[in-house]
């Protein structure tokens, strides 16, 4: 039989709606925290006992709420912040449905005080399950606190599927740590079961509230980026690659003010780091990201932790562009180790090439600082089959390369030691060259003694008619003589290529690999895989001569940290690291 159609009480339909607007305990700390901040708090507190849904406490010095519209706040649909739907095109607050607070009240026991600047005294009412047990007057400065205790009592339902109360916290944590790095001059003070876990005082920048989150050393790392456009700004903290993580746990994403999750913004943060990470691994990064606020939708879930842009492919193209800019001028190390000038320590040819990079700062790099100019004139020839360019060399000796396990380069360096992976180098290497040959710089190609006949399968030959005009781009000199067989008559110049058919079909089998999206060209699938299947592998033995040129090439490279697929090409070893390990002091 059908069931008639019946009304429900208030009172089962308050909590259904709380359901929808607090879904865990963290909802409920960010709501009253967002109601703190658009009251205009220069401090907050925030207390927890035990669990966050046992008890919280959020205290403000905001404008505070008069006595007479205390009960009226906890009214559904009551709000200050707008009073006609036209007002959401012009929305300034992170709260605007006033649906949070009596949300709260429905499923906990809360207690509000608070006072204005007008009042000799602050008023306080008491909630138990939507229903008000108590008011009156209090004790208070300026500002309000609310306290939420036994949160879902009333809703065992919903108290099943709660978080741990350890996962609860780290939430609220990052939560709190977001909005920290949307207001620096707010102070922010978290205190867990007595015991103090941060206290941030209010600061002018927004790199010195990095500081006082993740530390000094971690906050001089991070990139800045500042862009406007369209009516948009933009202000970023990008973290260096060795910052990624395995999650998007790592990135905060503050628009308008508010703490959002956006996996278009992801997207365009990823791919402005291209090639520097693998897959699988996602870069961090705080932003902040102004827009026109007819321009953004923020009423798209009850949570309000999604937007929507009415721009979506300028938005996406304005941070990715800001965000790739000044990844372009990242050098090794990441880690940046301040570095002192010793006449003792011989100048590798690489280091003069960083420090002719006038975007970068040397003494971050830990690297030798350069003697004069005029000291450096002689330049060395390029020795047979090392594929590289080896460039003008100081007049002071250089210093010992060694090959170990005919795998790693071992470079000495001030303070220290990069050790470098041969392939992965020379990987880097041919990629930057084979992407400026492809943009235009046709290649030049080493002739072959006996032309070289190959036969492909099918696919790979119909791929080589769709790629031959870039492959004469890059150097090789061949023509298809019957479909499948091609003639290899000359290969790129600079190669040591002992099968120019092996490699020919390596390279196409390389371009054909994996699914190809948006942002994987043909021509930089092209590029990476000569790269890869062109360098020199782990085995090949290296002249000193070879090697000296590699690390000379790979450091005079735009990205010299990373191959094209993401993996680093070296590591630095810091003395101090050595010493400390020997237990030299």
């Amino acid at each position: 039989m059908a069931r008639p159609i019946l009304r429900l009480s208030p009172e089962t339909a308050s909590r259904i709606a709380a359901g929808e607007v607090i879904e865990r305990p963290l909802s409920a700390l960010k709501e009253v925290l967002e109601n703190a901040l658009d009251a205009g708090a220069r401090a907050v507190e925030v207390r927890v006992e035990k669990s966050l849904d046992q008890a919280f406490t959020v205290a403000d010095d905001g404008s505070g709420i008069g006595p007479e519209e205390l009960e009226l706040a906890l009214e559904r649909h009551a709000t200050s912040k707008l009073s006609a739907l036209d007002d959401l095109d012009r929305l300034a607050t992170l709260g605007f449905r006033g649906e949070a607070m009596p949300s709260i009240a429905a499923v906990s026991r809360m207690r509000i005080t608070s006072r204005t600047a007008g009042h000799e005294a602050a008023s306080f009412v008491a909630v138990d399950g939507g229903t008000v047990t108590e008011r009156g007057a209090a004790a208070r400065a300026p500002g309000t606190s609310v306290e939420v205790r036994d949160l879902f009592y009333n809703t065992p339902a919903r108290r099943k599927f709660l978080h741990s109360p350890g996962g609860e916290l780290r939430a609220a944590i990052r939560m709190i740590e977001s909005y920290a790095l949307a207001r620096p001059g707010t102070a922010f003070r978290l205190v867990v079961d007595q015991r103090e876990r941060f206290d941030w005082g209010a600061v002018p920048t927004r790199r010195e509230r990095a500081a006082q989150i993740w530390g000094q050393r971690h906050a001089e790392q991070l990139l800045e980026a500042t862009g406007e456009r369209s009516g948009m700004t933009l202000g970023l903290l990008l973290g260096l690659p060795e910052h990624a993580r395995s999650t998007r746990e790592g990135q905060v994403f503050l628009v308008n003010g508010r703490w959002v999750q956006s996996p278009a913004l992801s997207q365009a943060l990823r791919h402005a780091y291209g090639n520097l990470l693998p897959g699988g691994r996602f870069p961090s990064a705080v932003m902040w990201l102004d827009v026109p606020a007819e321009r953004l939708d923020v009423n798209v879930h009850p949570t309000k932790r999604e937007v929507r842009f009415a721009d979506d492919d300028l938005v996406f193209s304005f941070v990715a562009g800001t965000a790739a800019q000044p990844l372009t001028s990242i050098y090794p190390p990441f880690t940046v180790v301040p570095g002192r000038q010793g006449a003792e320590d011989p100048l590798p040819a690489w280091a003069e090439q960083v420090r002719e990079r006038p975007m970068v700062d040397e003494s971050q790099l830990g690297l030798p600082l350069s003697a004069p100019a005029a000291a450096s004139t002689a330049t060395e020839p390029v020795p047979a089959g090392a594929g590289v360019h080896v460039s003008a060399r100081m007049a002071a000796p250089e210093p010992e390369l060694w090959q170990l396990h005919r795998t790693y380069i071992l470079a000495p360096v001030r303070g220290g030691m990069v050790i470098v992976d041969q392939h992965a180098a020379h990987e880097r290497i041919l990629y930057e060259e084979a992407r400026a040959r492809l943009e235009g710089q046709q290649g030049t190609a080493q002739g072959l003694l006996f032309p070289a006949l190959v036969d492909l399968s099918r696919a790979q030959f119909d791929l080589l008619l769709e790629v031959g005009p870039h492959l004469r781009q890059l150097g090789w000199d061949l023509s298809p003589l019957s479909a499948p067989t091609v003639v290899i008559q000359g290969v790129p110049s600079g190669l040591r290529v002992e099968d120019p058919g092996r490699l020919l079909q390596d390279v196409l089998d390389g371009i054909g690999e994996g699914v190809p999206t948006a942002q994987d060209s043909l021509v930089e699938r092209l590029a990476c895989s000569h790269a890869c299947h062109a360098a020199w592998r782990a085995g090949d033995a290296l002249s000193r001569e070879e090697m000296r040129a590699l690390v000379d090439r790979l450091f005079a490279t735009s990205r010299p940290h990373g191959d094209p697929h993401g993996r680093p090409t070296f590591v630095r070893l810091d003395l101090e690291e050595l010493h400390r390990r020997f237990g030299r002091t």
